[in-house]
């Protein structure tokens, strides 16, 4: 996907990295010297609650700072979370959603116009992390359809944020995450 801005709205729960993922997608784009804004949007402050985090990327300054209305890419951490903030109204190209199966990505989003990308990040992070914490595979399954970063980019990134040893788990769950998530509709 290449557009002069690329607007990116993760959805996740209190607990799950969506602050984290978002912000680590914004430092990659500055890293490989693009423009990026990154900022969260929390309601309840609380473990399991609703949160946004919001993304820009361009190859010129990122001068908006409200939250994105309309993303090109919605990245759904959970799929309660679909009908909660009516992703599939509100995404212009892509979204990229985590859920135990594909059966489940497709009746919820019968009728959503773009472009579908499930992996099942549970299934993926609990194996190498030991928990649902599904930050780094949802960056995975992004990089498949966010063509302005690199998988060995955001890799760097992942060490940095979570250091050698939880580092390695996360890029290990980034890597197969990449390599499972799917464009099913």
């Amino acid at each position: 996907m290449t557009n002069s801005t690329v607007e990116i709205t993760f959805y996740g729960r209190g607990g799950q990295g969506a602050v984290t993922a978002a912000q680590i997608i914004a430092q990659a784009a500055i890293k490989r010297g693009l423009f990026a804004s990154s900022f969260p949007e929390y309601g309840a402050e609380r473990r399991g609650a609703p949160v946004r985090a919001y993304v820009r990327l361009s190859r010129e300054p990122v001068l908006a700072r409200e939250p994105i209305e309309k993303p090109n890419i919605s990245v759904v951490f959970d799929t309660r979370l679909l009908s909660i903030f009516n992703i599939p109204a509100i995404t212009r190209d892509y979204i990229v959603v985590n859920a135990s199966s594909k059966d489940e990505v497709r009746q919820e989003l019968t009728g959503f116009s773009g472009r579908v990308i499930y992996v099942n990040a549970y299934e993926i992070a609990t194996k190498h992390l030991g928990k649902p914490i599904v930050n780094t595979t949802m960056l995975g399954a992004l990089l498949k359809v966010l063509d302005l970063l690199d998988l060995e980019t955001v890799k760097e990134l992942v060490m940095e944020t979570f250091g050698k040893k939880l580092g390695k788990a996360n890029t290990e769950a980034l890597e197969e995450a990449y390599k499972a998530a799917e464009v099913i509709m």
